[in-house]
C-alpha cells in the first residue's frame, strides 16, 4: 500500500499489515510531518451499471443524431424527388420515432406522470 505525506510530496511505500484496522499515526521521514493514516479499503463495485461518463456520451450521441435527422427531415422535400431510394430512410426514421413517442408515453405511465 503506498501512503502519502500530509504536505502531499512523499510517498511510502508500506504493508498493509503495518497500518492496523483502527488507523495509527505515522511521520514523514523526509519532511518530518506526522498525521493519522487509517487503511485504504478496497472500493466495493458499483451496484450501478451505468456511469455518468457513459450517459454524457450517449447524451451526445443521441443530441448529433437528432441534430442529422433534423437536417434531413428540413431537406425531405429535396432528397426525395432527387433521390427516391432516401424514403426508405424516412419511412425508417418515421417508424422509430413513433415507437420512440410510444417508449415515453408507456414510461411517463407506469411513472404516474401526466402529460
Amino acid at each position: 500500500m503506498i501512503i502519502t505525506c500530509k504536505c502531499g510530496k512523499y510517498e511510502f511505500e508500506v504493508t498493509k499489515n503495518e497500518i492496523p484496522k483502527e488507523g495509527r499515526d505515522v511521520q514523514c521521514g523526509v519532511c518530518n510531518e506526522t498525521w493519522f493514516q487509517t487503511p485504504y479499503e478496497r472500493k466495493a463495485k458499483s451496484t450501478s451499471t451505468i456511469s455518468f461518463g457513459f450517459l454524457r456520451t450517449l447524451f451526445y450521441i443521441v443530441l448529433i443524431v437528432l441534430t442529422v435527422a433534423g437536417v434531413m427531415d428540413m431537406l425531405k422535400d429535396y432528397f426525395i424527388p432527387n433521390f427516391p431510394e432516401t424514403i426508405n430512410y424516412y419511412l425508417f426514421s418515421q417508424n422509430i420515432i413513433e415507437q420512440i413517442k410510444n417508449g415515453i408515453s408507456n414510461l411517463f405511465i407506469l411513472l404516474g406522470i401526466r402529460y
